[in-house]
């Protein structure tokens, strides 16, 4: 609100100006139809990103080796999938898992840090490609690596219908066509192309990047500042 008053407000601190555009199109990049101004909000989780990126790749850091042996040393379903626990300041890290995901692809190799059912690991989240198979499943939030350890008694409610057998029998096969290995930390890499996150990125990434010829244009050209604020001012 205060970012907006004094933007609008001509030097005024105690005068309110009349909007001349929505606040959502002025924190839209220039070549948007913006003016370029930091959406605080979008910034500051762009920047608390970068815990998740070291938190799932185990970065060789202290409080990641900490709260990975003390939180999550149990593998049988993925820290964003559990009830919240740690300190106040993780809980509300892990709730950016969403965002972050939207970011980030992952490659098991552990298996630890992946939903078997829920996430997109293969080119279909497999409660989607193997429902019936899914609908005896009694552990729907399991990670890989539990999956990958377990027997079917333990990952399913027996006996199984003809059709989630024959399913079942593909996510094997599925499975074994791949190479596993506990000791390999599942591989994060992001939508622009790196495995390194990227806080400029992933800001870029949240609020949309998607540029119009005609904008880049306007701020390009050699047209007095102001002319190029009044002409966005009436979209």
């Amino acid at each position: 609100i205060f970012r907006k008053h004094c933007l609008w407000s001509k030097g005024d601190i105690n005068k309110k100006g009349k909007c001349l555009a929505a606040w959502e199109v002025a924190c839209k990049p220039k070549d948007q139809g913006g003016l370029g101004i930091i959406d605080i909000q979008s910034q500051n989780d762009a920047l608390l990103l970068k815990y998740l990126d070291k938190f799932f790749n185990k970065a060789d850091i202290p409080w990641v080796s900490l709260t990975w042996s003390r939180f999550y040393s149990n593998k049988q379903t993925p820290p964003q999938a559990r009830s919240p626990v740690g300190s106040f300041w993780w809980k509300e890290i892990l709730k950016l898992f969403a965002k972050y995901q939207k970011l980030a692809t992952c490659y098991p190799n552990s298996g630890d840090s992946l939903l078997f059912w829920s996430d997109k690991w293969t080119d279909l989240a497999l409660k989607d490609k193997y429902p019936q198979l899914f609908s005896f499943a009694r552990k729907p939030k399991c990670s890989i690596r539990f999956f990958i350890e377990q027997g079917e008694d333990r990952l399913f409610s027996l006996p199984l219908s003809q059709q989630a057998a024959t399913q079942l029998m593909e996510i094997q096969t599925l499975i074994q066509s791949r190479v596993w290995d506990e000791d390999v930390n599942d591989i994060w890499s992001y939508i622009w192309g790196s495995t390194r996150f990227s806080s400029k990125r992933a800001y870029g990434s949240l609020i949309g990047t998607t540029a119009a010829f005609l904008f880049k244009w306007l701020w390009g050209s050699s047209n007095l500042g102001k002319h190029k604020f009044f002409f966005l001012a009436p979209s």
